[in-house]
Order: structure tokens, then C-alpha cells, then sequence
């Protein structure tokens, strides 16, 4: 993954919401607390919840950047 991204997260393949609409987010910043973890990305999602952290192992690439 890298900055620019589409992303989603993961769903739950166990979860009743698995089929609802999730939101889709852009990578903004990989490492963004700056401590050399290169799968901790930075979010900005369409939801209106403004910017999140998370780990790349529970995100979804769906439109790659160039």
C-alpha cells in the first residue's frame, strides 16, 4: 500500500453488517506517528469521521495510485 490509495476495510466475514455499504478511504501518510512502523497508515475517510490510523492488515486496497 502506499499514499494515495484507495482503501476499505476489511469485512468481517462473520459479521451480520458484512453486506452494508462501508466507507471508503485515501491513504494520506504511511508511518504517521513517525516510529518506524511502515504497515501503520494514515486514513481519510468519506464518512464525515475525518482521519484515522490503522494497520494495513485489516485494509482493503480497491484503486491502486500510480
Amino acid at each position: 500500500m502506499k499514499v494515495g490509495d484507495i482503501v476499505m476495510l476489511k469485512p468481517d466475514p462473520n459479521s451480520e453488517d458484512r453486506f452494508l455499504r462501508m466507507p471508503v478511504g485515501i491513504i494520506t501518510h504511511i508511518d504517521p506517528e513517525d516510529i518506524g512502523d511502515s504497515e501503520e497508515v494514515l486514513v481519510l475517510w468519506n464518512d464525515g469521521e475525518g482521519y484515522s490510523n490503522h494497520s494495513m492488515y485489516y485494509l482493503e486496497v480497491i484503486s491502486e495510485s500510480r
